[in-house]
């Protein structure tokens, strides 16, 4: 795929994946799931600007078409032209010793039309740069995307506890709340509030217990405009302008 055609976006807008497309014999054992494989390791550890289309793909490795294998290709075009990207660190312009050494946005998408699962996502950023993410599919009960986003709050929440305790560990105590910005502001005001509410009973309890983080100011959760929601990189498939901002508000830059 070096001497090909780059492109400078992982995935194509226009495609819209559906399950087995060209009625193929199913297969679970294919050269598709092993690169797949490979991607998947590759977003988790130093990219995650393809963890949206790699996750995407992982739906349909048992009912491939040649959509998908188009779609795969892509995210090598674009590996291939932006081989020179990377996470850098380093102090942002605000940067105070009064500041939270990280901070962190979570983000959810509503029930999917083809596997019928929700899709989660966070990302800590720290002097600069992504610490670590997470983008996963699960089924839930939720009867709207403000049950989905709220369940994305705690499990940054958890993500968070633990980066504080590292941090601590290594001689970086944490002297004020880590903040997380999702931007379902219902979502945001039930974090706040500890009284149970009509519509969120059915929410799994133990979802329920960044309440009491807020409580003891170890994190604080905030709200914040859909332009301003970095992790949309990781649960969305976004036009160039926004993806680029994104991915550059992640750190992933030109390194020389």
């Amino acid at each position: 795929m070096l001497d090909t055609n780059h492109t400078n976006m992982p995935m194509d807008l226009n495609i819209k994946f559906a399950p087995n497309p060209d009625n193929n014999e199913l297969n679970c054992s294919n050269s598709f799931a092993r690169l797949l494989g490979c991607l998947q390791f590759i977003s988790n550890s130093t990219r995650p600007d393809i963890s949206f289309t790699v996750n995407k793909l992982a739906a349909y490795t048992a009912n491939l078409g040649l959509q998908h294998h188009g779609a795969i290709k892509w995210i090598l075009w674009y590996l291939a032209g932006m081989k020179t990207l990377g996470i850098t660190y380093g102090n942002t312009p605000n940067e105070t010793d009064n500041d939270s050494l990280f901070h962190g946005y979570a983000d959810a998408t509503f029930v999917n039309a083809n596997d019928h699962k929700c899709t989660t996502g966070y990302v800590f950023l720290g002097s600069g740069g992504a610490i670590t993410w997470k983008l996963k599919k699960q089924t839930m009960i939720a009867l709207s995307s403000m049950e989905v986003e709220y369940v994305a709050l705690s499990e940054a929440g958890c993500e968070a506890t633990w980066l504080r305790n590292l941090y601590g560990k290594l001689g970086f105590p944490q002297n004020y709340p880590t903040i997380i910005k999702g931007n379902n502001e219902g979502s945001v005001v039930l974090t706040h509030n500890p009284q149970f509410h009509q519509q969120s009973k059915h929410i799994t309890l133990c979802h329920h217990w960044v309440q009491g983080l807020i409580t003891d100011k170890i994190l604080d959760i905030q709200n914040c405009h859909d332009p301003e929601q970095t992790v949309d990189v990781l649960t969305k498939a976004l036009p160039r302008p926004k993806f680029t901002q994104h991915r550059d508000e992640m750190g992933i830059q030109l390194i020389l």
